[in-house]
């Protein structure tokens, strides 16, 4: 390996991939396959760093069109160069700093003031000179931009999308900020704006006077100050711990967001006697329902705040159950919003959103809305808070709030859903439709079993895949991804995961083939050789393939079917070819093949396809069965009457 000072710019496989426009497997496979791919220079063996100019040189002698490097990824690669030297958040902190640097000069924040983050030490300058270069050459009006690739690549190389203190493409923000935007006019006000992620996204939607934004971890704030800088909009910000006081307590806003931090330790004092939490003490263990308060307390009138939280405030009984009580009886809850699991990356904790205004002392309904199974919720929350008709595409209920106090203040929406009661015909039809299904899948499990047989004219003769291609058998066709095929085009593609659930994708369409792009021809045998050894037949032909799989063509059909092929292919005695220590994979031309006589492969595949058969139908039993028991438990909670005898 060289020395990391021959280059100034470094990347990684990942980011070869982005230049090339090419997949990670591409590049993984050049550099175990290709003995003029540029050496690793820095970096690890498990994560190599090669020399940016080598590899362009490189991609550019084999003839790829080279991507221009984006501003952010030119930096990053500099970047890349203080690896080992440095952590990743330090190494993001420098860069951060030389950009506030160039742009804020004395206003730069203290958290990124150069000197307190690199030794005066000559021998560090030769690594960040190259990075200041780097940024030197970068528009001013990109360096938002790359400040952002900065924070979430770091985040990526961390193992974590910035938790703690938002992160960039947040979903949660999006939520926030958009469903804020349909109030525009006047004070916006996060108290945990972090990295000012929605506070930015919601400025930058415009419509207020306006923004402030208050943060208990003052280097999130000093990043938060930065990018809001970058991106040309006024924050006003203030480092302040807003679970034990308050940093501005006349301050009145017309939209409140936040996303707090969960289970944030609440002290005595504060939970006691601060003035904001008139609605109740929150419990010591958990401050979620402190944050609540807080948004209420700095709400103007006709304000709202839009507060994001686990779900577990919703429901959770003692004293978060007393405020949610009192809450309601004060008509602060205008809506709750159950959100679907993994929002956030580094969790799969369902979120809740709360829609909260000022004390009015009206026992108004409270709307209930599940969007549990709504994957996209981001992109729908603002509508479903502005426009009733948007509504009817997402299960709600309206809840009085006496009716909600009557049962412990709960308020998670799922709960309430849940008691629509099925009419008896919807169950009745339900019952005899999994019966009929039972019935049938029963009958056809007996039949198939009774057909299973198999018993070989011929002793096999074991044979490998490369002993067939080079008896001219068998075709070992390469499969090459064409460079310039399109994104619809690489979309269609037959995937890993098509092989392994034997359920390939519609034919690539007319209008997306282009000339010299090499398509599958019907018959030949797609094969999945890493992690497991799977394949199948690809009957209509015109597929493009990913580079995971492998393509063989039977050139004489009359010694070998290729069902046959692609059913013995996977026999357990080809799992021993399996080699890796992270992903393991085999050798095509290694794989055994039993030959047999043409009509005993046939035979075999007939009882194959009976044995599939039999899984199928096995499979409509399990389902079937399930909903026979929902069926009976519905019949007796809601009283209706079922018939087994009963037809549709």
């Amino acid at each position: 390996m060289s020395s990391p000072s021959t280059s100034t710019s470094f990347v990684a496989a990942s980011d070869i991939a982005e230049i090339a426009g090419v997949s990670r497997a591409a590049v993984s496979n050049w550099r175990q396959r290709r003995d003029d791919f540029p050496p690793q220079v820095a970096g690890t063996k498990s994560k190599p760093l090669y020399a940016l100019s080598d590899v362009t040189a490189w991609l550019t002698k084999q003839g790829y069109t080279v991507k221009q490097v984006p501003a952010g990824a030119k930096v990053w690669a500099a970047l890349n160069a203080l690896r080992g030297r440095y952590t990743p958040d330090q190494t993001a902190t420098i860069g951060i700093a030389l950009i506030s640097e160039r742009v804020m000069g004395d206003n730069t924040p203290a958290a990124f003031e150069l000197p307190l983050l690199i030794p005066a030490a000559d021998t560090d300058q030769h690594l960040i000179d190259p990075v200041r270069t780097a940024i030197a050459s970068v528009d001013e009006s990109e360096l938002a931009s790359v400040v952002d690739f900065i924070l979430e690549r770091t985040a990526r190389a961390n193992g974590r999308m910035g938790a703690e203190h938002g992160f960039i493409g947040s979903r949660t923000s999006h939520i926030l900020a958009s469903a804020a935007a349909n109030r525009a006019g006047g004070v916006a006000y996060d108290p945990a704006c972090g990295i000012a992620t929605a506070l930015l996204e919601l400025a930058e939607a415009g419509g207020f006077d306006s923004y402030i934004g208050h943060e208990m971890n003052p280097y999130a704030l000093a990043v938060a100050e930065v990018r809001a800088a970058l991106h040309g909009v006024s924050l006003r910000l203030e480092e302040g711990d807003i679970v034990r006081t308050d940093p501005d307590p006349d301050l009145r806003a017309d939209v409140v967001i936040a996303e707090p931090p969960f289970g944030v330790y609440m002290d005595l004092k504060t939970r006691l006697t601060d003035p904001r939490f008139v609605f109740g003490a929150p419990p010591k263990s958990s401050s979620e329902t402190a944050w609540i308060q807080h948004a209420i307390a700095h709400l103007t009138d006709h304000g709202r705040a839009f507060v994001i939280t686990s779900q577990g405030p919703l429901f959770r009984s003692g004293s978060e159950e007393r405020i949610r009580a009192e809450l309601l009886r004060q008509g602060c809850i205008e809506t709750v919003v159950g959100l679907p699991g993994r929002m956030l990356p580094h969790t799969a904790v369902p979120l809740a959103l709360w829609v909260l205004r000022r004390p009015n002392n009206e026992h108004s309904d409270v709307l209930l809305i599940d969007a549990s199974r709504t994957e996209d919720a981001e992109k729908h929350v603002a509508q479903w808070l502005s426009d009733d008709s948007a509504l009817e595409s997402i299960p709600h209920v309206q809840v009085s709030v006496d009716d909600l106090i009557n049962d412990e203040s709960k308020l998670n929406p799922q709960r309430w859903l849940a008691t629509d009661e099925p009419s008896a015909a919807e169950v009745t039809s339900a019952f005899a439709t999994a019966t009929i299904k039972l019935r049938e899948a029963t009958q056809s499990l007996g039949e198939a079993s009774e057909r299973i047989s198999f018993t070989p004219d011929t002793p096999s003769r074991t044979l490998t895949v490369g002993d067939l291609v080079r008896e001219g058998v068998l075709q070992k066709v390469r499969n090459r991804v064409p460079r310039g095929a399109s994104d619809d085009a690489k979309e269609a593609m037959v995937s890993a995961r098509a092989i392994t659930t034997k359920t390939l994708p519609e034919p690539l369409a007319a209008d997306l083939i282009d000339d010299g792009m090499e398509l599958t021809k019907p018959s030949d045998v797609l094969v999945l050789a890493q992690t497991d050894i799977r394949a199948l037949v690809d009957n209509d032909g015109g597929h493009l393939l990913s580079p995971a799989i492998e393509q063989v063509r039977v050139l004489k059909p009359d010694v070998l079917d290729p069902h046959y092929l692609a059913a013995v292919i996977s026999g357990t005695w080809n799992t021993r070819f399996l080699l890796g220590t992270t992903i393991q994979r085999a050798k095509l031309t290694d794989l055994e093949i039993p030959l047999v006589p043409i009509n005993d492969q046939q035979r075999l595949v007939a009882a194959l396809t009976e044995v599939e058969r039999l899984r199928h139908a096995a499979q409509t039993i399990a389902a079937s069965s399930e909903a026979l028991s929902s069926n009976l438990l519905d019949a007796v909670r809601f009283n209706i009457a079922l018939d087994s005898t009963t037809e549709r």
